[in-house]
């Protein structure tokens, strides 16, 4: 571990400016983190998580967090990508000082790491005095992509290829991306997330989940924007990030975000085996949602749409809330990507219903009250989401750029697949 220590700033709601709120440190056996009297003293202070979780008691008290920095900081830390770019920095960063790391990177050096533009509304600081963030510059789309193959090939990144690339180093997940903004037709900077495809992909889940991301906003859905494009003769997504509002004058305010994972008090060891359940999720919604009869249904057909589109990708980071210190909200859709398979039937990465995580409509129906609905409504629901999704899927992921074959694949055994119907 280099780092032993990091202070928390965040930006409240309707700032563009941040306050330190607290520190997080190791102390030789867990880390703690502790809330700072001048947070504590604000009128405005929030607790950054709801309560019965990690850093949800607005108090004085130390908190102490699991290994993995539980809670709301680990959403402010990078995920699998992030951490594999914040390593090849600092390694490169010790090679060229002939330093050597002690032991191996801690989970505050990932914290500290993930720089100014990480997703929600944290940020951290080596020091408690001052807020001077280091934002990288921000390098074409072509650099970057360019960077990512390369890396993913094990190649040598030289200076150019290596800024271009560790402007992703804050975002979650375990495909290559970067992050980067520009201006809307009112001058406005507009914050997107860039996503690229790899040389493990069986079919071009570029265009599965551009596809998949307009179709979920055609059937109703409220998800991020997303666009395709096409760089260096390579289909890039890109995702329109819901966490950055422009606030005139150049200034943005941000939103701080809460995933699933934190809300239902889970880690990454209980996501991945499936420990996770929409049902809790949909709990947690009408006991702190700012609007139950919005979310709750809202959450029951993202499910109903990962289970019509073979989404098995479904688990608990890739659900989010907005969290204002009083109220729940769900945050539009994203990450929302068929997952190509030839099996006859699956499961989604969280529980469904009342036969588990098994991916069936009859599952999704069995406990739709949980969503606030009726069962009769939401048949109605399913069925209409059914069809729709039988009409326009193979047009939509088309025009997003997939090929025939690859539609075809999915359609044998993923998309709709006749297993959902038992």
């Amino acid at each position: 571990m280099i780092s032993e220590r990091a202070y928390i700033w965040v930006f409240l709601p309707g700032h563009t400016a941040p306050v330190i709120c607290g520190v997080v440190a190791w102390d030789g056996a867990e880390h703690v983190f502790r809330y700072g009297k001048s947070y504590l003293a604000r009128s405005d202070a929030m607790p950054l998580s709801i309560p019965g979780r990690p850093l949800g008691d607005l108090s004085g008290n130390p908190c102490v967090l699991d290994g993995e920095l539980s809670g709301a900081l680990r959403d402010a830390a990078p995920d699998a990508w992030g951490r594999r770019l914040i390593q090849r920095e600092i390694a490169r960063k010790m090679d060229r000082s002939a330093q050597r790391i002690e032991g191996e990177l801690g989970e505050i050096d990932y914290l500290l790491g993930a720089g100014p533009e990480r997703i929600g509304a944290l940020d951290t600081s080596e020091t408690p005095d001052v807020y001077a963030p280091t934002y990288r510059s921000v390098s074409p789309l072509e650099d970057a992509l360019m960077a990512a193959e390369k890396m993913e090939r094990g190649e040598a990144l030289d200076e150019a290829l290596d800024a271009a690339l560790n402007h992703g180093t804050s975002i979650g997940g375990a495909r290559p991306k970067v992050l980067f903004s520009q201006k809307n037709a009112r001058q406005e900077d507009e914050y997107w997330v860039a996503k690229f495809s790899t040389s493990r992909d069986t079919v071009n889940l570029v265009a599965a989940e551009g596809g998949a991301m307009r179709l979920a906003a055609r059937v109703g859905l409220r998800v991020a924007d997303v666009q395709v494009l096409q760089v260096s003769n390579k289909d890039v997504l890109l995702v329109r990030r819901f966490d950055r509002e422009p606030h005139g004058s150049g200034e943005v305010t941000r939103r701080h975000m809460l995933s699933a994972m934190t809300l239902l008090g889970l880690d990454e060891y209980a996501v991945r085996a499936g420990d996770s359940s929409y049902l809790e999720l949909a709990d947690l919604l009408r006991k702190y949602a700012r609007n139950f009869d919005q979310d709750g249904p809202e959450l029951f057909m993202r499910m109903v749409f990962n289970i019509l589109i073979g989404n098995t990708d479904d688990h608990a980071r890739n659900h989010a809330c907005f969290w204002d210190g009083d109220f729940l909200e769900l945050t539009p859709a994203y990450d929302i990507c068929p997952q190509p398979r030839l099996g006859y039937s699956a499961d989604l990465a969280m529980v469904v219903g009342d036969n588990g995580r098994a991916a069936r409509l009859s599952n999704a129906l069995s406990q739709a009250q949980r969503f606030g609905l009726t069962h009769d409504v939401a048949a109605e629901q399913v069925d209409k989401m059914r069809r729709w999704v039988d009409a326009d899927w193979k047009e939509t992921f088309a025009a997003a750029g997939m090929k025939s074959g690859d539609i075809e694949y999915l359609a044998k055994a993923t998309i709709l697949s006749p297993s959902i119907f038992d």
